[in-house]
C-alpha cells in the first residue's frame, strides 16, 4: 500500500484547521496567537486574520493536497 505525501499533509492541514476553529469557538481566550492579534489590529481584525490564517487557509490548503493526491 503506497500512502502518499499529499494524502497525509492534506488531511493533517484538514485536521488543524478543524481543530483551530473548534479551539476558538469553545475557548478563544485560551489562545495566545489569536489574544495578540487582538492587541495589534482591534477585535475584528484580529479575529478575521487569525480566523483567515489558522482555520480557512490550513483547510483550503489540505483540500488542494487531498485533489493532487487523488488526481494523480
Amino acid at each position: 500500500m503506497n500512502i502518499g505525501v499529499n494524502l497525509i499533509l492534506g488531511v493533517l492541514a484538514i485536521v488543524y484547521g478543524l481543530y483551530c476553529y473548534w479551539q476558538r469557538k469553545t475557548s478563544p481566550e485560551k489562545i495566545e496567537k489569536l489574544q495578540t492579534m487582538i492587541e495589534r489590529n482591534g477585535e475584528k481584525m484580529g479575529h478575521s486574520i487569525h480566523l483567515f490564517g489558522y482555520t480557512i487557509l490550513p483547510i483550503v490548503a489540505g483540500l488542494l493536497l487531498l485533489y493532487a493526491y487523488f488526481r494523480g
